[in-house]
């Protein structure tokens, strides 16, 4: 990680620490996270052109919704450049929300104008589902394992992503389904096929098209607004890893 991001990162880690000063500090989901009272309540990361923070609830950043504006905003992470870190003040308010949310505070922050109950609820569901834990204990698959290792890759990403079972198959979802696990292979061979799609609901990108940098060449594009990853095994798996986050994340940020 270069000297500025290190930086940016290290001055919201004190910000989050003077706060809360009682928060354990940890990792989860491959990021820097905060606890408090086990419950996760900031998270920190950051990638090529920017750096990530992760209020851990995706109710806390439509709380905040006004004062976000400025900042480009998924269902679980907030970005921002790596030379112009949050203010105090915002992350202050950021983890007031999330503590007021996890404690069942009397004073629970209001959900932002236009956001439903029922999408607040879907914001604080657990990444994990048990419909796919259920589905891949019964699945039948001689590349079971090197599934399961795409699917950790891929929740490994950020706790924005969720998954769950829709078109018979586990997919990935923050708002909406982006992602979804092809187990049987067209061309016959045994392969782990991931197709990146916009889910079920048509949107601009339909049309326009996706732009998604594909330095190591593990794209196949399938129409403007769907592609193709291929696993051959383990240790083709293990190779692409990093390339398969960096798509997921760009994919993520097009949607």
């Amino acid at each position: 990680m270069s000297a500025d991001k290190r930086a940016a990162l290290e001055k919201l880690r004190q910000i989050i620490r003077s706060t809360v000063p009682q928060a354990e500090e940890g990792v989860s989901y491959g990021i820097a996270a905060f606890r408090l009272n086990g419950k996760p309540i900031a998270g920190l990361g950051a990638s090529a052109s920017h750096c990530t923070y992760f209020p851990m609830s995706g109710a806390t950043i439509a709380t905040l919704k006004a004062e976000l504006k400025k900042y480009d905003t998924s269902k679980g992470a907030i970005r921002f450049p790596i030379d112009e870190p949050l203010p105090i003040a915002l992350v202050r308010k950021l983890l007031k929300a999330r503590i007021a949310e996890i404690e069942g505070d009397t004073a629970k922050p209001r959900l932002a104008r236009g956001t439903t109950r029922k999408q607040t609820k879907a914001t604080t569901d657990p990444q994990t589902d048990s419909a796919v834990v259920a589905f891949l204990r019964a699945l039948d698959h001689p590349l079971k394992k090197d599934i399961e290792a795409v699917r950790q890759i891929i929740l490994d990403v950020g706790p924005e992503i969720h998954e769950g079972i829709k078109w018979n198959a586990p997919s990935f979802r923050t708002t909406e389904y982006f992602a979804t696990l092809n187990l049987r292979a067209k061309d016959g061979k045994d392969r782990v096929w991931l197709i990146l799609h916009l889910g079920a609901k048509a949107k601009d990108n339909s049309t326009k098209g996706m732009k998604i940098a594909d330095p190591a060449g593990i794209v196949t594009w399938l129409a403007k607004d769907r592609c193709l990853l291929t696993f051959d095994d383990a240790k083709d798996i293990k190779a692409k890893r990093t390339a398969l986050q960096a798509i997921i994340r760009e994919w993520i940020r097009e949607l």
